[in-house]
């Protein structure tokens, strides 16, 4: 449903405002003008930032990695995670320009406003005629489909963690799966009344980016643990933990403390997230270089 009406939406835009190239050159014309103008050294730090950033963090979204275990077979799995690099990367594209439309035809839209963009493109279209109000409809319905999915893996998995590890493993370890379950769903609804709260208190605070880059500070602090871990036989679980509370805290205090807000959580360019990330690396690399110990190593095997 979002690859064929995201084909669809991009042909109305096309038929009712033009070529990508009328947008553009309209966005030259006006204040926003900078948006489409070759990077700055500035703008392209933030560029590799994310690239580095997203690139890291996106490949360990725990709702990915539960669909991976979810997997029938091996074959299954790599023509998933085919079509999803593909189709990836065309939702992101259709993203951009139909952001690129926004900024010619709704000026004004800046900070929290930003993330109406699509949302106010839809409505150009619906108004437009009667397949245009349909292929909107059809587009929200596929559209909340696949936040739904995403939520539910991630209430999923961290209920599961709640439970197996946390509660489980260290307050009542012969719990039924009953009470487990039980507690699972307590988690969730406790976690869902949680964030519509947050929701409604940042709603006029902070951006959908702003959230997202958030986001990506904090999951990117997994990285040593996951892609060493599954590298590097020297590696000690007492020096990850270590470098990862340490890279979070890091991230945090550069991303809301006073420096943070001055700067707009970028230092140099950079998220705070990477700051964090290589004091964690270094922390976990170094330590388990100081804790490791051949002859422990082998005996264990």
């Amino acid at each position: 449903m979002l690859f064929i009406g995201f084909i669809l939406l991009i042909a109305s835009l096309v038929v009712k405002f033009g070529p990508l190239s009328v947008a553009t050159t309209g966005i030259l014309d006006s204040p926003a003008s900078a948006k489409v103008m070759r990077p700055d050294a500035d703008s392209m730090r933030q560029w590799l930032s994310y690239i580095l950033l997203v690139g890291m963090g996106g490949a360990l979204y725990p709702q990915a990695i539960q669909r991976i275990y979810a997997s029938r077979s091996g074959k299954t799995l790599r023509h998933s995670l085919a079509g999803m690099a593909v189709l990836q990367v065309f939702a992101t594209l259709i993203a951009v320009i139909a952001g690129i439309y926004a900024i010619a035809l709704i000026p004004g839209l800046e900070g929290v406003q930003a993330d109406q963009a699509l949302m106010r493109i839809f409505r150009l279209i619906q108004e437009d005629s009667l397949f245009g109000y349909w292929l909107v409809v059809i587009l929200f319905a596929a559209i909340i489909s696949a936040m739904m999915s995403t939520a539910d893996s991630a209430l999923l998995t961290i209920s599961s963690m709640v439970t197996k590890d946390v509660y489980g493993g260290y307050f009542h370890g012969n719990a039924s799966q009953a009470e487990l379950t039980r507690v699972g769903k307590l988690c969730s609804w406790a976690l869902i009344v949680f964030l519509v709260w947050l929701a409604i208190m940042l709603k006029d605070k902070a951006s959908l980016i702003s959230l997202i880059d958030r986001k990506f500070d904090i999951l990117v602090q997994l990285a040593p643990a996951f892609m060493l871990g599954i590298r590097w036989g020297k590696l000690q679980a007492g020096p990850v933990v270590l470098g990862l509370v340490t890279g979070l805290a890091v991230s945090l205090a550069l991303a809301f403390g006073p420096f943070g807000f001055v700067t707009g959580g970028k230092i140099w360019g950079f998220h705070p997230g990477l700051y964090g990330l290589f004091i964690n690396l270094c922390i976990a690399v170094g330590g388990s270089l100081l804790l490791y110990n051949p002859g422990q190593q082998g005996s264990r095997h």
